[in-house]
């Protein structure tokens, strides 16, 4: 089942309108969430992400947040996922409109939402390929919005796997690094400081990401946001990408070097407890709470 503006619909009954501007503008954005044990996980973010797009993008998001936290939940309950790990992922379209760029001036977005269940498998540390064909545009408006158009991530992904990697490191049109093809990077010097592009050098502000920069200031680990060049990363004492569904995923191999002698480092594993801890406590919240936005509250 999928949820499809307003209705809970079987997957081969789903239809989209062929003059919607998410199918022919890529004029959209999405989130995609996890859930633990049927509880999502940093709902409140996500959808805080999604409204600031929308404001930005000047799309009306169909859903209050209480809205979409009762739709999650019937969903999740529809597809026999109420107790199980799963992925959400919200779609959010301009909706049908004119020929031409411009949108209509009184727009009816299209809002789905699909839920698969998540896999357990084992995340062993990565190879990453520095991407020198595809480059994130820190320049433009939508480097820093979760819109649909992922094409230039779509081609470093496919770069990086024809190099006999599992993800890419994407760079800027100034060569700093900025992130993987969907995920943030993150590294650990040898002096352990934990380093991180900053929104400005084209990334996406992940959640994940900030749940690690909230972890390092209460956890006294220095942390700085600042512009990273590729010999930073290939000289770092760690390597680890986050996004939502890897969470933090520790790096191995960069190109054809070694990072940390293809094992997870010290910090990363320091950090992944405090995620877990994070986790744990959201689950334990949401029972005791009606409200699965408070989860990822500590």
């Amino acid at each position: 089942m999928i949820y499809l503006n307003g209705e809970f619909i079987p997957s081969p009954q789903f239809k989209i309108e062929p003059n919607d501007r998410g199918l022919l503008l890529s004029d959209g954005l999405f989130e995609t969430m996890r859930v633990y044990e049927g509880k999502v996980f940093c709902l409140e973010e996500h959808y805080a992400r999604l409204l600031r797009g929308a404001n930005a993008l000047k799309i009306p998001l169909p859903l209050k947040l209480e809205e979409l936290n009762d739709t999650l939940l019937k969903l999740l309950k529809e597809n026999d996922l109420a107790n199980r790990d799963a992925t959400l992922r919200i779609t959010l379209t301009r909706g049908a409109g004119p020929r031409g760029l411009l949108p209509p001036a009184e727009p009816k977005p299209t809002i789905m939402i699909t839920v698969a269940p998540m896999p357990h498998a084992e995340h062993l540390p990565l190879k990453l390929h520095i991407c020198t064909n595809t480059r994130r545009n820190e320049k433009s408006p939508l480097s820093n919005l979760k819109s649909l158009c992922y094409l230039d991530n779509v081609l470093a992904k496919m770069e990086a796997v024809e190099q006999k990697a599992d993800d890419a490191i994407m760079l800027n049109t100034k060569d700093k690094v900025a992130c993987a093809s969907a995920a943030n990077i993150f590294i650990v010097t040898h002096y352990n400081t934990v380093l991180t592009p900053r929104p400005e050098d084209g990334i996406l502000p992940g959640i994940t990401r900030k749940l690690i920069i909230e972890d390092c200031k209460e956890n006294n680990i220095p942390l700085i946001e600042k512009e990273l060049t590729v010999e930073d990363v290939l000289g770092a004492k760690e390597v680890f990408i986050t996004n939502s569904v890897l969470e933090i995923q520790p790096v191995a191999m960069i190109n054809d070097k070694s990072v940390n002698d293809g094992k997870s480092g010290e910090l990363i594993t320091e950090l992944k407890g405090l995620l877990d801890k994070r986790i744990k406590n959201s689950i334990a919240s949401s029972e005791k709470s009606p409200w699965l936005y408070w989860a990822f509250k500590l």
